[in-house]
This record gives structure tokens, C-alpha cells and sequence, in this order.
């Protein structure tokens, strides 16, 4: 029986600790077994927001039998605590993980989806497994979707996927990506792929490559390009049919047409190998910086080449961008004009660290 305020509380528990602190000294070892199996049936004098962590954390663990036991617990408490600590976007993101792998419950689940805070990760591992009430949930958060493309994928992945359901995924990747693509590929004047070049460049890649790995049968062609431009759709086909191998290579040596698609590619070789094209060029780098649809090795690329973290647009389009690592992020943002960091500490899209890193330096620069 879960009880928050029970005396039974084990005495190397200290009293004042937070829900961050006991999951630290947790994770450490600090506690015997016994300690765990108590903390795992809720008898911690802890507000029940920071109980909820705490045993969202043991639930999610690995050892069966304190995962169990406090999984029970956290079934037993209010249910407008549980989903009260699901929805609050001032919880951290990795409370909120576990959370999700500690609960079964749809009212949890659904409230933990549409937290803003929940990483888009879990959202990923959910669309893959959710049942209909909650795939509903999750097709329709399409600034999540726009943010993390991979979602899409994994609901589309889903063997419960429900017909509404898939509906609403199809649509979205035609409305979101695919037209992105044909818009793109419209302002494109021809540019034949540079055959001179030699594969020096891109051997890493290539050994890592499989070799035959191509679709046995042509895959049907999505409705937004069967629509237009033949001869670009021919080429969307021809792309979708070639190996691993060959990808890399047409990406290292083709033209913008061939660029502004494989550039997308989930494969990490594959768009790799287009950030190694000679042919690219600045303007392009900053588009492709402002995409949100690309593998977050694409961002790191851009944002690790001097040649390209020079030029201000690419910087800025890059630090705007809430796909693009962290890591890459935070060292350009010294580079920015105070004008730009009062943008930059302004945007609500990008993520809270690179915020808080940006109204840091607008202050100091300010105060000069």
C-alpha cells in the first residue's frame, strides 16, 4: 500500500532529499536492497510529485521484482497526481522517460505524449507499439512530428496501426516532407552528377556500406511526385532502387537534384556522403541547416566545418534549429551579434539549454 508519509521511511533516507537526489544516490549504489524493495512500496515522506518520479524511476529499472513492486505502488496513487506530474512541461524530460516505461496507463500516456518536455525519443518507442486511442494522440501533434520526422516512421511501423491512423501519417508525410521535397526540386535547374571524381573521399563510408541491399521490387512512388514532374519522379524511383553503396556514391558525385533528396536519407552514410559533395554549395548548406527532416549527423556536419560556421546565415539557421545536436549548438552561439542572441533567447521552438546559454551572453554583452 503506497503511503508518502508513512513512519516506516528507512532511516539512511534522508528526509530532505528531492525526487533528482534519490534517483542520483539510486543510480550510485548508496542504498542495500532492502532500502529499495522499501522505497518501491512508497513509503517516502516526499510530495507525491517527487514520489511519482522516484517510483517511475524503480519502475523502469531492470530488476523485476522492485520494477513490479513499484509500478503497484505508482498504480495506487491518485490518478490526478499521476497525470498532473505527466503533463507539467517544468518536469525534466528524463523523469518524464520514465515515467513512460514505468506505466501502462492510457490517461498517463496520453499526457505524457503531449508534454512538450518528453523527449522526442520516447514518443518514437511509444508509435511503434501504441494502440489506436493513442496513435490518434500522436498523428496529430505535428509540431512534435515536424520536429522529430522518425515518429512518422515508427507509426507507420506500428502492426495495430489503426486505418485513421494511417490516414492521417500518409497525409502528413505528403503535406510536411514529401511536398517540401517537390517544391524544392522545382526551383533546381539540372545538374549532372560529376563522374570524374574519385571515391578517395567517401571510402570510410563505402566500407561501411552493405552491397546489395536494394529493394527486389520497385517500390510504389509517392502520390506527391506521381503528380508532377515525371522525369523527377523517375529519378525519386531510380534513387529508392539503387543499393546502400551506390547511394553513397551518387551523393557524393550528383547534382542539386539528387542532393536536395538524398540529403534526407535516414541512412547516416548516405547523407554524409552529400555534405562531402564538392558541389555544395553556401546556400544550400543553409537550407539544409534550417530542415528539421534530417539525421541530426547532417546538423553536426554543418556545424563542425569551418568553411561553413564562418558564414553568419548558416550559424543562425543552424542554432534556430531544435534538431541540431546541443553539443554542435552551444560553441556557435559565442559567434552571434547581440541582435541575433536576443532572437536566439526569444525562440520557444529550440531547446531550453541553448536558451538559457543565449540570454546568458545577450545579459553580459548587454551590460558592456
Amino acid at each position: 500500500m503506497t503511503n508518502a508519509t508513512s513512519d516506516a521511511t528507512p532511516s539512511a533516507v534522508p528526509i530532505e532529499l528531492t525526487a533528482s537526489a534519490i534517483i542520483e544516490r539510486i543510480e550510485s549504489g548508496a542504498y542495500p536492497r532492502e532500502i529499495l524493495q522499501t522505497i518501491a512500496a512508497g513509503f517516502l515522506p516526499l510530495p507525491q510529485e517527487d514520489l511519482v518520479a522516484v517510483l517511475a524511476f524503480l519502475g523502469a529499472g531492470g530488476d523485476s521484482e522492485i520494477a513490479g513492486a513499484a509500478r503497484t505502488s505508482l498504480d495506487e496513487l491518485p490518478s490526478r497526481v499521476v497525470v498532473g506530474f505527466a503533463e507539467n512541461d517544468a518536469v525534466p524530460g528524463r523523469h518524464l522517460k520514465y515515467l513512460a516505461h514505468a506505466t501502462d496507463d492510457q490517461a498517463v500516456l496520453e499526457a505524457l505524449i503531449r508534454n512538450r518536455a518528453l523527449p522526442d525519443e520516447v514518443v518514437v518507442q511509444l508509435a511503434g507499439v501504441a494502440d489506436p486511442g493513442l496513435q490518434e494522440v500522436i498523428v496529430i501533434n505535428q509540431a512534435r512530428i515536424l520536429r522529430a520526422p522518425e515518429i512518422l516512421d515508427a507509426l507507420l511501423s506500428n502492426p495495430i496501426l489503426s486505418p485513421e491512423a494511417w490516414r492521417r501519417a500518409i497525409e502528413t508525410r505528403e503535406e510536411f516532407f514529401e511536398k517540401r521535397i517537390q517544391a524544392d526540386l522545382k526551383t533546381l535547374d539540372e545538374e549532372l552528377p560529376d563522374l570524374s571524381l574519385s571515391d578517395d573521399a567517401i571510402a570510410d563510408l563505402l566500407e561501411r556500406a552493405p552491397d546489395d541491399d536494394a529493394p527486389k521490387v520497385p517500390p510504389s512512388l509517392p502520390a506527391v511526385f506521381a503528380e508532377n514532374d515525371p522525369a523527377k519522379a523517375s529519378i525519386f524511383v531510380r534513387i529508392l532502387m539503387m543499393t546502400t553503396k551506390e547511394k553513397v556514391q551518387l551523393a557524393f558525385r550528383c547534382g542539386k537534384t539528387e542532393r536536395i533528396i538524398l540529403v534526407r536519407d535516414r541512412n547516416k552514410l548516405i547523407c554524409s556522403a552529400v555534405m562531402r559533395n564538392p558541389r555544395m554549395t553556401d546556400s544550400e548548406v543553409e537550407g539544409i541547416a534550417t530542415l528539421r527532416n534530417v539525421d541530426e549527423e547532417v546538423l553536426r556536419i554543418i556545424g563542425t566545418r569551418r568553411d561553413w560556421t564562418v558564414k553568419t546565415p548558416i550559424v543562425n539557421a543552424l542554432v534556430h534549429n531544435p534538431k541540431a545536436p546541443v553539443g554542435v549548438v552551444l560553441p556557435l552561439i559565442n559567434r552571434l551579434t547581440l541582435r541575433d542572441l536576443k532572437s536566439l533567447k526569444d525562440d520557444k521552438g529550440i531547446s531550453e539549454v541553448v536558451r538559457q546559454m543565449a540570454r546568458k551572453l545577450f545579459l553580459q554583452r548587454s551590460k558592456k
